[in-house]
């Protein structure tokens, strides 16, 4: 389908060159279509970068939230270590969409649909703090989300940016620092914020 291809383009040209620096031309000649098609799909450009993000975000969340549903029953370790292994896959098949994501979130235009996307990743995240940890979900076992869903975000960005680091290194290694901290947390810290 020609919107999938315009999208894959959009993400490519806009995660390696930023959105200021990207041009309409760069992304129709990846797509293999023309400026006008592309003005006729999506509107302008602003439009087409929020599509691409939104469209990446979508993947992302659809999934990293089959991951938690999946791993429903597991140890908190074997939890850790699915969603270390699904996040640094995604990783893997779609680099250039960790670079959008980056990018959308300092575009002023596409701030709504990240804080929107992100929100919905924190409240999951969180949603599995509180039933490892056994505590009842609010703003500590929110915090712990944002930590966590900050973590993998920044390392998924680094592991791109480094070109070349071993995927399955960078997964182990975020999984263990986080899997660390959390044994370490004080749990009384989680229901001192309310």
């Amino acid at each position: 389908m020609a919107s999938g291809r315009i999208l894959d383009a959009a993400t490519a040209v806009f995660g390696a060159h930023g959105y200021d620096r990207a041009s309409m031309a760069a992304i129709a000649a990846r797509a293999g279509v023309t400026k006008p098609t592309l003005y006729a799909r999506f509107g302008s450009k602003e439009r087409l970068f929020q599509a691409a993000v939104q469209r990446e975000y979508e993947v992302r969340n659809a999934r990293l939230f089959a991951t938690f549903s999946a791993a429903h029953r597991e140890a908190f370790r074997d939890r850790l270590r699915r969603l270390s292994r699904a996040y640094f896959q995604l990783v893997r098949d779609r680099p250039a969409a960790v670079l959008l994501i980056a990018e959308g979130e300092r575009h002023p235009r596409a701030g709504a649909l990240v804080r929107r996307a992100n929100a919905e990743m924190v409240e999951r995240t969180a949603e599995l703090v509180a039933q490892i940890s056994g505590r009842r979900s609010g703003p500590g076992t929110r915090l712990v989300a944002v930590m966590i869903s900050g973590i993998f975000t920044a390392c998924a960005r680094e592991a791109v940016l480094s070109q070349g680091m071993d995927l399955d290194q960078a997964a182990a290694l975020c999984e263990s620092f986080l899997e660390s901290a959390l044994r370490g947390l004080e749990p009384r810290f989680i229901e001192d914020l309310g």
